[in-house]
Parts: structure tokens; C-alpha cells; sequence
């Protein structure tokens, strides 16, 4: 008898750990292909190939993401293949069982819950006697009737096979997400989510979960993604696996959804000496700092504790953090729901999602649906369309924010722009993103298309539309984004140059000539602050977004950061790191105006840049076709040690050396501009 078993995932890159968990269980008995598509492919491209690979059973597993594309393929199916046996299963078909059993009559059978044994046992029945009724944790059809098994008792992990050491799955690791589970179930009983329902954690054995992801890692995985529900509910579990993984990551980048606030302190500090920046992402699911809120969801949260481990995360400077809203709970409307955003935003996460509340089939909360007077749609993912405190209107507004987040925030395009922004010209993050949103839609945006330009085009009008103050600031922290967001010297700016044609030749020729002027765009000593470590382009900020980590391995750019300020430190005279640190703190004082006096630390920049920039060894016909120049009206020196652009008085010349080859990354200095200039 052949097996295939099928999903259709939200993309490419990930992998199905169910499917590979129920092959691993059943191949030493049954011939058992694994077959995973996409919901955008077509229907037909899914069933032609399922026909052609020929089976006596298919199985599909089921999410709200994929259920009703699965559905269509299984109606087609059943034309062309009507002897073949269709199987469900999965989170979104083990609740509400019958109610799928009637709504696909081409379905077979539905296993409910954990299906590792259960469908090794369905298959020895359809091999033999076909006595379903001895099968625990089925639904099946006895005519016209649909019959309901009583539940299977939860499995001892640790008798389960391994899902990960397939030979066929060896070429595919570099290139996709890997899913791994140390544990199954949760502590917490939060009722719109369906971990609540299952009471208790089990545990895989450790030294069989080490041995695992060493083989994981050592056939090439570059993104393992934990899918326990609470990775850290035991701390000396947790600690001894992150101990584990710091000493054999091997370059792998680990992914993991912890309970902030029951993070140990212990814990925290080993990862702040000890972790490889850009090896581990926490996932932390914030969702609402509504008290009453969580109350009502038995929701048990330490917003101040949570608070804690996020900052302390965030100033170790090693680990990424994304965070995660839910609006559309209980008794948040849409001013309290503000409240949520920008405490959470406070907190500087690397990235922020906004989703919205669904009502899963199973969960407390769905069955409380009309307590809290909620409307949803009627087919998944079943997301709500209001509330008693939350009008449909509000959540149309509240999905205009979450779009430019989006496209904004999470991508990291704009970081020195949307700063100041938010800090100088808006009230709040809220407050910007909304009226961003609100913007967005009423030029009709959200119905075409854009391209990396139009993400700044479209911005500097909504601006402009408002009349915002310190529009040439603005344009130069845009300016300095855009250049950042680039791998490969850009085609096209969407701003007039500001530099004559003589201007830029010569200041090409003096890049030539005189490398001995370049800067590096730091500030020099313990006080400063790395330009790329701060802008959503360093190392660390190359994993920050989990969309664009799983579809790109590395950021875009990279900058001369690291071992240079020791060398420098070493050229500079004495009390460099002095000088540095008390010139840094003249820049975020209210002297910020004041001209920069060429201290040790202004020389040890012009050591550092200049060394790294002789390093390229670029003549003057290579800088033109590989760097751009542009004018910054504010000292760039100044904003990077923490000044507000509108303090850090002067300009700055911004000089981006593009890569000439695969691997090369793009580098960035300043020329100096005006007295300095003169100065030297």
C-alpha cells in the first residue's frame, strides 16, 4: 500500500515537521512519500501531480492557513483518483470533527490530535481487517454516519523516532527553515489559543535532542526554528540547551518562542556574555498589556518582568527580539489597544507583529464568542470582524497601521528616518503609523504594487501633505537610508543631486588623492555608537525580521566596524579614548552646535577611514562607476553618538563605496565639509 502524505505551506522555505514526524513513525511498515506544495499553486499543478505519483492513500495536514485551498484540491482529487483513500489531519480538523466529516464528503477519515500512532494503526486496519471502530483518536464514515473515536492517549515522546534524518531532506536544509520540537504542550491557558487545551508538557529526551540537531547542523541547516510553545519553562533545561547550542552552532541561527517574564536573571546573563551575536531570535508573545484583558483570557503576565528581559536582551546587543500583538481581545478597544502598541514599541524590538484575533475552532474564547458580542468570518482563518468594544471600523483603521508597520518598520528600510520621526514630529509610533496608514490608503496604494524608491517617494509626500516641519532634515535621513538599503550602487536617486558635476569630480579626485582625509562615520571610544550597529545592516540586524531571514540569509550591507578602533586606538596619541568619550558627550549636550574641534578621537576616525579606504585600492575611475556622494544637513558624527538631527548643526559629506564582485560588502565614510575642511 503507498502513502503519500501532503501539506500546502505558506511558502517554499518551510519545512513540515507533522508530515516528517508521521513518516518517520510509519516507514518501517508502509511506503510513505512526503509531498509539499504552496497555497499559490494551482490547483490543478497539486492534483496532476498527486495523480501521477500514484497512491492507495493521501493524507493532507490541515491549518487555517491552508484548509480551504486544501479542500479544492481534495473535490478535484476525488474526480480523477475516486478509489483512493483521502485522510485529514492537524490542529484545524481535530476540533469541530464531525463538522468537517460533513462539509468534505470526499474525506475518509480525520485523525484527531497527535497522529503518529494513530495513523500507523489506520493503515494496519486498511490493510486488514478494516475494523476502524479499534482505531483511538479517528473519525471515519460507517455509511451514512460518521463516527467519532474516543480520544488516544498522549504518546511517550521518547518512544517516537526521530523526523530529521531523512536522506532525501539533506540537499534542502541550507535552503529552508527547519522545524524542530524539544517538547509538545504548554503551561498556560490562555483562551484564544489552542496550546490551552492541551494540559502538561512532555519532554524529548535531551541527549537524543542534542544528537538530532547536530546532525541537523553538520548536513548544513542555517535556520532552526523551535516550536515549542515555552522554550524557557524549565530554566535549567533551557539554560543547558543554549549552553549547547552557543558551543556547536557552527554558524546555524536558532529561532525560539520564550515567556519573557519568567525568564531567569542567571539565564539572561549567560546569553549577555556568552551568546554569538546573531545566532538566537526570541519570539515573545506580548499581546496585550491590558490588564483586565488578560484577565479575561487567563492570560498570566508580568508586563514589568517582561519588560526587564527585553531591555536586557536588547543592550547585550546579541539576540533579536520580535514581538507579538493580538488586537481584538477582550475589553481592548481601539484606545487601549494605542496603549499596547506603543508600550510594547517602548521597547525597541527588532521587529513588532500586529495580528488580529481569530477564533480557532477548540479555543475557550470561541466558545465565549457571543459573551463579548464578537463577529468573525464564517471560514478560516475565522478572524474577527467586531466586537462589543471594537467596531469593524476600528479594525479596518487598525489594518491600514499594521500594513505600513509592515512595510516599514519590520523591513528596516527607513530605522534613522522613522526614529526621528517618531520621537520629534509625531506623538507616538501609533500616532505615525496610523496616520501613515490612513494616508497609504486614501492615495489607493494599497492596490498597486511598489518598488524600493516608492517606499521613500510615498513617505516624502505624506510628509509634505502635513506640512512637517524640517523637511531637509528629513530628506537627508531618508537619503541615508536609502543609500544603506542597497547592496550594489543604486540606478537612480529620487532626489536632486545637490552637487554640481565639478563638485563631484573633485571630490572624487580627492578621494583618489588624499585618502588621508577619509573618515570612518563613527565615533571613536567606548561613548560612540557604530553606524551599522544601529541601523538595521549590521550583523545582528542581518536575522532581524523572520520574513526576510527565512527568504535571505544575510542583510544587504555591512560596514568597516570591529577591529579597526583598536588599531586606531594604537595610532591615536594617549588619551584618545578619553578625548573620544568626552567628545561624544559634548555632542548630545546642549552645545551640540558648537563646531567640532579636531580632537584626538576626529584623528583617530581619519586613521581608521583612512587605512580601510586605501585598503579598497581604488583609482579614480573605479570610485566613479562603484561610489555615490550626497550632503547631509546635520554632522553625521553627532546624530550617530545620540544627538537630534535638529541639534547636530553643520553638514556632512557621505561617501558609499558600492562592492565590484559577489561577497564584497558596500562601506561607508564621510569627507569632511566647510571649516573642518579648512581645518586640514
Amino acid at each position: 500500500m503507498k502513502v503519500i502524505l501532503s501539506t500546502l505551506n505558506a511558502k517554499y522555505i518551510h519545512t513540515s515537521l507533522a508530515l516528517r514526524c508521521l513518516k518517520a513513525y510509519s516507514e518501517k511498515d508502509f511506503d510513505i512519500d512526503l509531498a509539499e506544495y504552496t497555497i499559490k499553486d494551482p490547483v490543478m499543478n497539486i492534483v496532476s501531480d498527486l495523480y501521477q505519483r500514484g497512491a492507495d492513500v493521501i493524507g493532507f495536514s490541515c491549518y487555517i492557513w491552508n484548509i480551504e485551498e486544501t479542500i479544492r484540491v481534495i473535490d478535484n482529487l476525488k474526480k480523477v483518483m475516486p478509489n483512493v483513500k483521502i485522510l485529514l489531519g492537524g490542529p484545524e480538523v481535530s476540533y469541530d470533527t464531525e463538522y468537517w466529516m460533513n462539509r468534505i464528503p470526499n474525506v475518509d477519515f480525520i485523525v484527531m490530535g497527535e497522529g503518529e500512532e494513530t495513523l500507523h494503526q489506520l493503515l494496519m486496519e486498511l490493510e486488514g481487517s478494516k475494523k476502524f471502530h479499534f482505531v483511538y483518536g479517528l473519525a471515519y464514515r460507517k455509511g451514512e454516519e460518521v463516527i467519532l473515536m474516543p480520544g488516544r492517549p498522549k504518546a511517550d515522546l521518547n518512544d517516537l523516532p526521530s523526523p530529521h534524518r531523512f536522506d532525501e531532506d539533506i540537499p534542502e536544509l541550507g535552503k529552508r527553515v527547519v522545524y524542530f520540537e524539544t517538547s509538545r504542550g504548554c503551561p498556560f491557558s490562555c483562551q484564544f489559543c489552542l496550546s490551552s487545551i492541551e494540559v502538561g508538557v512532555r519532554y524529548y529526551d535531551i541527549e537524543r535532542t542534542k544528537s538530532d540537531i547536530l546532525y541537523l547542523i553538520e548536513k548544513g541547516a542555517k535556520l532552526i526554528k523551535f516550536v515549542d510553545r515555552t522554550f524557557n519553562i524549565k530554566r535549567d533545561y533551557a539554560l543547558e540547551m543554549f549552553k549547547f547550542l552557543i558551543e556547536n552552532h557552527q554558524g546555524t541561527v536558532f529561532q525560539f518562542e520564550i515567556t519573557a517574564d519568567i525568564m531567569r536573571p542567571e539565564v539572561l546573563d549567560y546569553l549577555a556574555e556568552n551568546a554569538p551575536p546573531g545566532t538566537f531570535r526570541f519570539e515573545i508573545g506580548v499581546q496585550s498589556t491590558n490588564d483586565p484583558t488578560n484577565e479575561l483570557v487567563k492570560r498570566r503576565q508580568n508586563f514589568t518582568k517582561l519588560s526587564r528581559t527585553v531591555n536586557k536582551v536588547k543592550a547585550s546587543g546579541k539576540i533579536d527580539q520580535h514581538l507579538d500583538l493580538i488586537a481584538g481581545l477582550p475589553e481592548e478597544d481601539y484606545n487601549t489597544f494605542r496603549k499596547t502598541f506603543n508600550d510594547v514599541f517602548a521597547l525597541g524590538p527588532e521587529e513588532l507583529q500586529l495580528g488580529f484575533l481569530k477564533m480557532l475552532r477548540g479555543t475557550g474564547l470561541r466558545l465565549d464568542a457571543e459573551k463579548y458580542n464578537y463577529t468573525y468570518m464564517d471560514h478560516a482563518p475565522y478572524e474577527i470582524l467586531g466586537s462589543d468594544v471594537l467596531p469593524f471600523s476600528d479594525i479596518v483603521r487598525l489594518k491600514r497601521l499594521e500594513d505600513v508597520l509592515e512595510k516599514y518598520w519590520n523591513a528596516h528600510r527607513m530605522d534613522h528616518t522613522l526614529k526621528y520621526l517618531m520621537e520629534q514630529e509625531f506623538n507616538s509610533p501609533f500616532d505615525f503609523f496610523q496616520a501613515f496608514g490612513d494616508y497609504w490608503e486614501g492615495q489607493g496604494w494599497q492596490k498597486i504594487g511598489h518598488q524600493l524608491e516608492d517606499l521613500f517617494t510615498r513617505l516624502h509626500s505624506f510628509l509634505e501633505s502635513r506640512n512637517t516641519p524640517h523637511m531637509d532634515i528629513v530628506l537627508g535621513l531618508m537619503k541615508l537610508d536609502y543609500f544603506l538599503g542597497h547592496k550594489y550602487k543604486p540606478r537612480k536617486i529620487w532626489w536632486e543631486d545637490p552637487l554640481q558635476k565639478d563638485q563631484w569630480a573633485g571630490y572624487m579626485k580627492t578621494l583618489a588623492e588624499r585618502p588621508e582625509d577619509v573618515r570612518l562615520p563613527r565615533v571613536a571610544g567606548a561613548a560612540g555608537t557604530a553606524w551599522l550597529e544601529s541601523s538595521g545592516t549590521g550583523p545582528s540586524a542581518a536575522v532581524g525580521s523572520s520574513a526576510a531571514a527565512e527568504e535571505d540569509s544575510a542583510a544587504d550591507a555591512a560596514g568597516v566596524i570591529g577591529s579597526e578602533a583598536g588599531d586606531a586606538a594604537s595610532l591615536a596619541s594617549g588619551d584618545a579614548t578619553g578625548s573620544a568619550a568626552d567628545g561624544a558627550a559634548d555632542m548630545v549636550d546642549g552645545n551640540a552646535s558648537r563646531a567640532l574641534p579636531m580632537t584626538s578621537a576626529m584623528t583617530a576616525q581619519t586613521v581608521m577611514g583612512a587605512r580601510a579606504f586605501a585598503d579598497l585600492g581604488l583609482g579614480e575611475k573605479e570610485l566613479q562607476k562603484h561610489t555615490v556622494l550626497d550632503v547631509l544637513p546635520f554632522r553625521l558624527e553627532r546624530v550617530l553618538a545620540g544627538a537630534s538631527p535638529l541639534a547636530a548643526k553643520g553638514r556632512t559629506l557621505l561617501v558609499v563605496v558600492y562592492q565590484q564582485h559577489e561577497g564584497q560588502q558596500a562601506q561607508y565614510y564621510t569627507l569632511p565639509l566647510g571649516e573642518e575642511a579648512a581645518a586640514m
